[in-house]
């Protein structure tokens, strides 16, 4: 885009921008405040919980199956110009890098941001850096961008993002600002709602009635826990607007506090990396034509309102079982209080007339009651392809285990696709962070050859992967039976067999195998030593004799 140079055309356009990016922002708010409700409570914010929510165990084993923070693990891949000698430096920047992914805890924010991208239809992970690497996990109904019919985060020429800070966070973050105290007099603060969930009272919908009505209604309206965070801090709306220029061939982020005070304008090389912008965005189920993609648990919706449909006609069957309606026939008087003394214990009731009888119309229990709800639970497990095999539940005609793992293989294929889906966005989030620790990280690094070297001298013609699709559990049985072949055909030694199993205790088994296999070289030398030596002193004794 072409940034206006007078500044007050300038602030305009920014505005202006602003406003187009979050343009959806309240509607896409409402449906994710719907999704979060069904995620959590299996069903609509203003319904009560469900009996049983089958939705939220179903999303956290899915969740598992497309990513595993204990497994995953990077490596990095060289492009085919770059010189050999950068080949040496790669097994300290890969311990590096897995080191920084675990300390600055990614594997867990990615892991949040897996969930919440299934729940919702995508989710975002923002990288700051603040001395060291801080992955943030950033909402969707937060991010606002200029093209929502184009799928991909890098062809967006402005994305917003939206947070709240405190008036004092705001006047901490502005310490080296010239104008620190104008802007922050300047600027309007309100408490602010996390969400959109409703309290349990705001969800009593009045109207106007004829005639009036009085008296008390005996319900609960404090409810449960809806998991509302509630701030009473006055907090103030900012702004964070990422533009592409194209005079600078970079974005230009200006951050702009409530109501529309600029407080920054700067170009992103200045906090980020030149040309990139610092949002991830993992998208489980894309659409080719919406930003957004699609979210997994709007099309499990309809079968959790199924389900909880048919659980409460069975629990109203089962309350009739327990306590069957009572025909009371030939009775005269308070039916109420007869039918009252019918049903306590030691209760007594008499009655002068001979044809009086009592009758319990006990509903007829169906045999297969519970069927329909399997039948419904295996839609769920159907909807987002997750077979039988891939829970450890057996199939029937399975007869030894290589058949069990051949049907596993077979059946998750649907799983296998989202996870290399799921694999694209954690290996552009990893090379971000190699990137980022070519730029700040100081740290000294020793390559094979025993030179030091620092980040920044690695080249720039690279990419992380994902070594081996670790991210994945589904992958990971494979993986060992690869690994034990190539160590069969010697194809590997033991310490590559030992990278690539990733054994409890890795560094101290490694450094176990090269003591040992350094004690094993010296004997040997030895013994080829007194081999050697033998021959000469059994020469000499025959020239002696």
């Amino acid at each position: 885009m072409k940034i206006p140079v007078d500044p007050i055309d300038r602030e305009a356009f920014y505005i202006d921008l602003i406003q187009k990016c979050l343009v959806s922002r309240e509607t896409r708010k409402s449906d994710y405040a719907s999704l979060r409700s069904w995620y959590l409570f299996g069903n609509d914010p203003n319904e009560p919980p469900a009996m049983y929510n089958k939705i939220y165990p179903h999303i956290d084993q899915l969740c598992s199956f497309l990513y595993s923070a204990e497994t995953t693990r990077f490596s990095i891949d060289l492009g085919a110009e770059v010189h050999e000698g950068e080949y040496s430096k790669i097994p300290s920047l890969t311990r590096a890098l897995n080191d920084e992914w675990l300390n600055s805890n990614a594997d867990q924010v990615f892991s949040s941001a897996v969930s919440w991208a299934l729940t919702y239809n995508s989710s975002f992970i923002k990288l700051v850096v603040n001395r060291g690497i801080h992955p943030y996990m950033v909402e969707p109904s937060c991010i606002g961008v200029l093209r929502e019919d184009v799928p991909s985060m890098d062809r967006q020429e402005a994305v917003v993002q939206t947070y709240y800070i405190t008036r004092s966070e705001l006047y901490s973050r502005l310490y080296s600002h010239p104008k620190r105290e104008q802007i922050v007099s300047r600027v309007g603060s309100a408490p602010h709602e996390r969400t959109e969930t409703p309290n349990g009272i705001d969800r009593i919908i009045m109207s106007q009635v004829s005639p009036t009505m009085y008296g008390n209604v005996n319900i609960d309206l404090s409810g449960m826990n809806r998991y509302k965070a509630e701030v009473s801090e006055p907090t103030v709306e900012m702004r964070e607007l990422w533009v592409w220029d194209d005079e600078r061939e970079d974005y230009q982020v200006v951050t702009i506090a409530d109501p529309d005070v600029i407080i920054y304008d700067r170009p992103g090389e200045q906090l980020f990396l030149k040309g990139e912008l610092p949002f991830v965005q993992i998208c489980p189920s894309p659409l080719y034509d919406y930003f957004w993609g699609q979210s997994e648990i709007q099309r499990l919706i309809y079968l959790q309102q199924m389900r909880n449909k048919r659980m409460s006609e069975i629990m109203d069957l089962l309350s009739k079982q327990v306590n069957p309606p009572t025909a009371l026939i030939g009775f005269t008087g308070m039916l109420d209080e007869k039918n009252f003394a019918l049903n306590r214990a030691g209760g007594l009731l008499a009655t002068d007339m001979p044809s009086a009888k009592v009758e319990k119309l006990a509903p007829n229990i169906p045999q297969d009651m519970f069927k329909e709800i399997a039948e419904i639970d295996a839609m769920f497990e159907e909807a987002s392809g997750i077979v039988s095999v891939l829970q450890g539940r057996g199939e029937s005609g399975v007869r030894s285990s290589g058949h069990a793992s051949q049907l596993a293989r077979l059946g998750s294929s649907r799983a296998k696709r989202r996870a290399l889906i799921i694999e694209d966005s954690l290996e552009k989030l990893a090379t971000m962070y190699l990137k980022l620790m070519q730029r700040y990280d100081p740290t000294h690094f020793t390559d094979t050859n025993k030179r030091k070297f620092i980040a920044e001298q690695f080249t720039r013609d690279y990419v992380v992967k994902v070594d081996a699709h670790s991210n994945s559990p589904i992958f990971m049985e494979d993986l060992r039976n690869l690994a034990f072949q190539l160590f069969k055909a010697q194809a590997i030694d033991k310490e590559s067999l030992l990278d690539l199993l990733e054994p409890p205790m890795k560094q101290h088994l490694k450094e176990k195998l090269r003591r040992a296999e350094e004690k094993q070289a010296k004997m040997q030398e030895q013994q080829q030593a007194q081999e050697a030596k033998a021959p000469k002193e059994s020469k000499q004794e025959q020239k002696a004799k």
